[in-house]
């Protein structure tokens, strides 16, 4: 009895080691810890349950992870056992002694701890495969709800008609927050009458899903919402829940508008145009048209279009060569103009290529326009055109002729003008003898006349010679005072026979400019000129000359009957004068401010009037300055 009693003892602690450690392992599975873990406590409580716990040591290792006790290490007295999860080896368990001991049952171990190892392995492997299954489907619902949740369109799910789950984006439609939303009856936020039809019937007459349309007032904002709705059937094929989608297809809606009000707009043009366009297929046939004509419409779906070559050309066969089938054979734009037998008309046909996707040329489009009006309008401008050219050669022919006569003239008037002149002031200045009082103011005058139309004569030639640029000016740097008590000078006589007053303001400066030492103050003197003309007797003019700008400033200023302000844009116009009428009061050819602005301007200066009719006339010239 005593004997026995040591051996049983030390069973029963055996035993209660294997108890304790199972029932601490099964602790661990009890509870809803990560599977790490799980690994790791079952991995530090192994050693408990062998022979020899103080030196003993275990390790787990799992899809290339290790789990161990802190003093284990590999040796040659070990017992190992796989992991298997759904029939796969996902693991293994091993236990070691870290000391030499006796071969037993399995190695150094007892067939009771290698039982123990079993029926741990055995739960493990359970363990685990419940553990996957549950990350599996808890990871299906997070990426499920992340769906649900993310998805653009609206979702909601009912049971019986009331909402039981919803979306941000069924809220945003909606514009309402969710614990308003949940429990709420499907009917308060759809407004579908067909809906309501599905909900309130059970019948076999159901779709197994519907799709609907329609306008709904939100928050003071007329939108168009999109609903699919699946229902969920009971076996008596009523309704216990369903699955609805709602899409905000406003912009879509007002986008599909606003292409039918384009295309409607793109037909309307297309019919209005005048010119007939006319779409083709390779068979020639004819596919729209813009042509009011019931010869291209098919009534019947089978009947064919009529070829275009039958409709336009009034032809039973297609001209040879044809423009059309040329687009389809080198995919070029191809036209021709045709002159039509049955009404005269002239036509011009121009043929476009229309691809497909593989570059394929699957139409042609045609642009017939009727010509005939351009076409005699363009023989009668080439008429025309011809005739203007005739024309313009015998006007320059004429032009000729005139610059021959004007030279001609000139050297005929000069000839005995010369003669006038040079007698007449012999005689005035008394070279042949003395002359009365009345004789000598008889000659001043032939003097001045002569002068005149010498002057008259240069300003029909300068005239003449510049409307063909053939000016010749010899630039040099003048003093401007030079050229303008020059021009002074020559027509001081007739100020004085109107007692005009000439006050200057110039003399002292020393103002120089590049310019042609005779032209320049023949442009001053027909200023002057004019300045006296149109001054009454006892009348005043003022020339000053000042520097502005890089440039050099004249001013003419009188106390004459001014200009009118219709007469102000004519008064640089070729033989322009202020009194054309037949009983003119003053004098002049109506060349002297032409002829001035022309020389001017050579000169790379401008010139300009102020004037008010009765209050006198202002007279601007400006000449680039000369350092």
């Amino acid at each position: 009895m005593s004997s026995i009693y040591p051996e049983e003892l030390a069973s029963l602690r055996k035993r209660e080691k294997e108890l304790e450690c199972i029932y601490n392992i099964s602790s661990l599975f009890d509870l809803h810890i990560p599977l790490q873990s799980l690994l790791k406590g079952i991995a530090q409580r192994m050693p408990s349950a062998c022979q020899f716990p103080d030196i003993a040591a275990a390790r787990i290792t799992m899809d290339s992870d290790t789990y161990q006790t802190d003093n284990f290490k590999e040796t040659p007295w070990k017992m190992s056992e796989n992991i298997m999860v759904h029939g796969v080896v996902k693991g293994s368990l091993l236990v070691v002694y870290l000391e030499e001991r006796p071969i037993l049952d399995v190695g150094p171990f007892l067939k009771e701890e290698k039982r123990l190892m079993d029926a741990i392995i055995a739960r493990l492997g359970k363990v685990i495969e419940r553990k996957v299954l549950e990350e599996a489907l808890l990871e299906s619902e997070k990426r499920h709800r992340v769906i649900f949740e993310s998805s653009p369109l609206g979702i909601f799910l009912d049971h019986k008609g009331i909402i039981t789950h919803c979306n941000r984006s069924f809220l945003r439609i909606f514009q309402v927050p969710r614990d308003k939303a949940i429990g709420a009856a499907i009917t308060d936020f759809v407004n579908d009458e067909r809906l309501e039809k599905v909900l309130a019937r059970s019948n076999k007459d159901i779709l197994p899903y519907y799709e609907s349309e329609y306008p709904a007032q939100i928050a003071g904002n007329q939108l168009y919402l999109r609903s699919y709705y699946v229902p969920h059937r009971l076996l008596g094929n009523t309704i216990d829940s369903g699955v609805c989608l709602i899409a905000d297809v406003t912009k879509n809606k007002q986008s599909e508008d606003a292409l039918q009000q384009q295309k409607e707009l793109l037909t309307s043009t297309f019919n209005a145009l005048q010119d007939l366009i006319v779409v083709v297929d390779r068979d020639l046939r004819v596919v729209t048209s813009n042509w009011k004509s019931e010869n291209i419409e098919c009534t019947q779906e089978n009947e064919e279009h009529p070829h275009c070559y039958n409709c336009f050309m009034h032809r039973d066969a297609p001209c040879d060569p044809c423009y059309v089938k040329e687009v389809f054979s080198s995919g070029n734009v191809a036209e021709i103009e045709q002159t039509d037998e049955v009404d005269g008309k002239v036509r011009e046909y121009r043929a476009f290529p229309v691809f497909d996707k593989n570059n394929n040329i699957i139409m042609a489009v045609e642009h017939i326009r009727d010509i005939t009006e351009r076409k005699r309008t363009e023989k009668a401008l080439q008429m025309s055109t011809e005739e203007l050219e005739k024309a313009y050669e015998e006007l320059k022919s004429l032009d000729k002729l005139k610059d021959e006569f004007l030279s001609n003239l000139r050297h005929e008037l000069n000839t005995p003008l010369t003669t006038i002149k040079g007698f007449s002031e012999l005689l005035h200045e008394g070279t042949f003898g003395p002359l009365n009082q009345e004789q000598s103011r008889a000659m001043e005058k032939v003097v001045n006349k002569s002068k005149r139309l010498q002057n008259l004569i240069d300003s029909l030639l300068f005239a003449s010679s510049s409307q063909g640029g053939r000016v010749r000016y010899k630039f040099e740097k003048i003093l401007l005072s030079d050229s303008l008590l020059s021009a002074v000078g020559e027509l001081s006589e007739q100020a004085k026979e109107k007692n005009i007053l000439i006050e200057d303001d110039f003399s002292s400066s020393k103002l120089f400019t590049y310019g042609d030492a005779d032209y320049l103050p023949r442009a001053f003197a027909n200023i002057v000129d004019n300045a006296i003309k149109f001054t009454h007797k006892q009348g005043k003019i003022s020339l000053s000359a000042y520097r502005e700008n890089g440039d050099v400033h004249v001013v003419l200023k009188d106390t004459g009957i001014g200009i009118s302000e219709e007469d102000m844009p004519k008064l640089f116009q070729k033989f322009h004068q202020i009194d054309s009428s037949s009983t003119r009061s003053y004098g002049g050819n109506g060349l002297g401010l032409y002829v001035t602005k022309v020389i001017v301007e050579d000169h790379g200066g401008k010139i300009w009037l102020e004037s008010e009719e009765g209050a006198g006339t202002k007279v601007h010239v400006t000449l680039p300055a000369a350092d």
